[in-house]
């Protein structure tokens, strides 16, 4: 797990190109971005330039060779005062074999390292039960005193939750 950088452009594209339809289920801002009309390095230069000035932090999941992108997941602040969102995503080839829970775990250690980040949230589509089991393994629960406007799933852990162990993995 690294920082994006504008380089890392054809090997996302290759992993975007190889997983459009399992992305495309779940995650379609994935293949397509955030913000319609950037190049995929453009892109990427914004996500490297909102690491720096740690505004979000966003992250490739290479191969330990970093010849193949595997997936991406990221910290967001999106979430309200003192929280941050953890987004992840692999592709169709990737999927079972525990990346998603170890890059999300890294991430919840990393969003606790911060000063001022008492919450943690992940958010998932219900039918997305693959998804689903990062934060539960993780041992984040489902707020359910929270709605999403999307109708996903809102899971969180605090950090009080993970100084009493309440969590697995994290």
């Amino acid at each position: 797990m690294r920082a994006w950088t504008a380089a890392d452009a054809p090997l996302l594209r290759a992993a975007l190109d190889a997983s459009e339809a399992h992305l495309r289920a779940w995650t379609p801002w994935v293949v397509d971005g955030r913000v319609p009309g950037l190049s995929l390095e453009e892109r990427l230069a914004r996500h490297a330039s909102a690491f720096a000035r740690g505004d979000e932090w966003v992250y490739g999941i290479l191969s330990h060779d970093e010849r193949e992108v595997l997936g991406g997941c990221g910290l967001y602040p999106r979430v309200g005062p003192n929280a941050v969102e953890i987004g992840y995503w692999l592709g169709a080839a990737h999927t079972g074999r525990g990346l998603a829970t170890a890059a999300a775990g890294a991430l919840t250690r990393i969003a606790f390292d911060a000063p001022g980040v008492e919450r943690v949230e992940i958010r998932c589509d219900p039918g997305n039960v693959a998804s689903a089991r990062v934060p539960e393994r993780l041992g984040y629960t489902v707020d359910d005193s929270v709605r999403s406007p999307e109708g996903l799933m809102i899971w969180t852990i605090s950090r009080v939750q993970l100084a009493s162990g309440s969590r697995r993995d994290a």
